[in-house]
C-alpha cells in the first residue's frame, strides 16, 4: 500500500491479468477487466485481496518478483530491519517476515496518507462494481475504531493492526498470532 501511494499513479488503468488471480482472499477480479491502481488498492485494504495485491504488483514494478525487491528496499529505507517480504500480498512464504516493530513503523507512515485513513476506515465500498467489505470488524462495532488492517495464515495465526480514537487521541493496538484478535483487541 505504502509503494503505492507513494507511486502517485492512482489513477492508470490496469487490466486483469490471468496470473494476477491468486488464490485465497480476493477482490474478484476477472481476466480482461480493466480497473484503476486506486481501486486495486482499495480491493487490496478491504477485502485483503490477493488478486488486487498482484495486479498491482505487475503493474507498478513490471512483475511481482520486481515489486517485492522495491518492497524490501522501502522496508530497509524505514529501518524495517525485522522484515524480508517474499510475495506482494502476505500469504505464507518461507523467510516472509516481520515484526510488531517494523509493522508498527511502516502504519505509521501510512496514517500520514488521508486516502489510506479513508479506506482502512470504510466498512464497506461499491469499487469497480462490487461491494467490497473490510474485513476488519472493529469499524462500526467499537469505539473510536477507525482503522487499520487484519491479517490471517494459519502460520501467523489471527492478526490485527487497530487504530483507535478516544479523547482526541489515536492509539495503535498490534495483535499477532491470535486466536480471538477482536477479543484481544
Amino acid at each position: 500500500a505504502l509503494l503505492v501511494l507513494e507511486s502517485g499513479r492512482l489513477s492508470e488503468s490496469v487490466t486483469v491479468r490471468e496470473e494476477d488471480l491468486a488464490g485465497g482472499a480476493t477482490m474478484g477480479l476477472v481476466a480482461g477487466e480493466a480497473v484503476t491502481v486506486e481501486e486495486l488498492l482499495w480491493g487490496v485494504l478491504l477485502p485483503s485481496g490477493n488478486d488486487a495485491a498482484m495486479a498491482l504488483a505487475r503493474q507498478l514494478g513490471g512483475d511481482a518478483s520486481r515489486f517485492v525487491a522495491e518492497m524490501n528496499q522501502r522496508a530497509v529505507e524505514l529501518g524495517m530491519d525485522d522484515t524480508s517480504f517474499h510475495n506482494p500480498h502476505g500469504l505464507h512464504e518461507e523467510g516472509h517476515v516481520s515484526s510488531a516493530a517494523d509493522l508498527l513503523a511502516i502504519a505509521l507512515e501510512l496514517l500520514e496518507y488521508p486516502l489510506f485513513r479513508e479506506i482502512v476506515g470504510s466498512r464497506t465500498a461499491e469499487i469497480a462494481g462490487r461491494t467490497l467489505v473490510n474485513t476488519n470488524e472493529l469499524l462500526g462495532g467499537y469505539p473510536g475504531a477507525n482503522g487499520v488492517k487484519t491479517g490471517t495464515t494459519p502460520e501467523a495465526g489471527e492478526c490485527l493492526l487497530a487504530n483507535i480514537e478516544t479523547d482526541g487521541r489515536e492509539v495503535l493496538i498490534l495483535v499477532l498470532g491470535s486466536s480471538d484478535r477482536y477479543g484481544d483487541v
